[in-house]
């Protein structure tokens, strides 16, 4: 997308997050206009300490929905959705979202998950079966692990044009980078969403112990490392 970023522009950042990227964008388009929206109340008050902090005044930061965008028609250059549409139970809805709040000629920019391509190695039978629960808990909650395969059928049934396709990965390979990754999916299996995976009676506590167990033990090997896919597009509104 940074190409075609140009300064004036005004742009949509949704599922902004804390709001790192968001920010550099408002840097990139200034004097233009970012707004940004999330549906976390934690995740923009954190977004709006970070502008505070970074001195951006280009940017304002929204609790909202995909599903229903606060914003009038045809009011954007540019829309940017990163790791989100992946999460959501009807992404054609919030894609068609996007399309209603941008300008004609306007691009949407996505980039999501392909857990089919991900690698964790060295691999093993309890880090097989963590992903297998993590996979559920988001198809539990209507999410799809492998939903950037889906951006150009979706993005063509959208009415989108010229739509472009890059991919990519997310590397964790360095010891502080591998560590953030094994707490983040500790805390998922068995803070965020053990009452679920229990009550669903996928597996077992001890089976949920194990499975953590394995993130922490991938963690600790030296030749260990992470590689997450990512599918890319960009596309045109008629």
């Amino acid at each position: 997308m940074l190409p075609r970023l140009r300064q004036g522009m005004s742009v949509l950042d949704c599922g902004c997050g804390p709001g790192s990227i968001t920010l550099d964008i408002a840097e990139l388009i200034n004097p233009g206009q970012v707004l940004a929206l999330d549906s976390s109340p934690i995740q923009i008050e954190q977004a709006e300490s970070l502008r505070q902090q970074r001195g951006i005044a280009n940017v304002t930061f929204t609790i909202g929905t995909a599903y229903e965008l606060p914003y009038p028609d045809e009011h954007f250059d540019v829309v940017f959705s990163h790791a989100v549409l992946y999460h959501l139970k009807d992404p054609g809805q919030a894609l068609a979202e996007f399309r209603r709040v941008l300008k004609p000629k306007g691009l949407v920019a996505l980039r999501d998950a392909c857990q089919c391509g991900d690698m964790m190695m060295p691999a093993s039978p309890h880090l097989t079966a963590a992903w297998k629960t993590i996979e559920k808990v988001f198809s539990h909650q209507g999410g799809n692990m492998n939903f950037g395969s889906q951006h150009k059928k979706l993005l063509l049934e959208t009415g989108f044009t010229n739509i472009a396709l890059s991919f990519s990965y997310d590397s964790f390979s360095s010891d502080a980078e591998k560590a953030s990754i094994k707490l983040y999916w500790q805390e998922f299996l068995s803070i965020d969403h053990r009452q679920m995976i229990l009550e669903q009676g996928w597996i077992q506590e001890e089976d949920l112990s194990a499975q953590c167990a394995a993130l922490a033990e991938w963690c600790a090997q030296p030749a260990s490392f992470f590689a997450r896919a990512r599918c890319e597009a960009i596309a045109e509104k008629a």
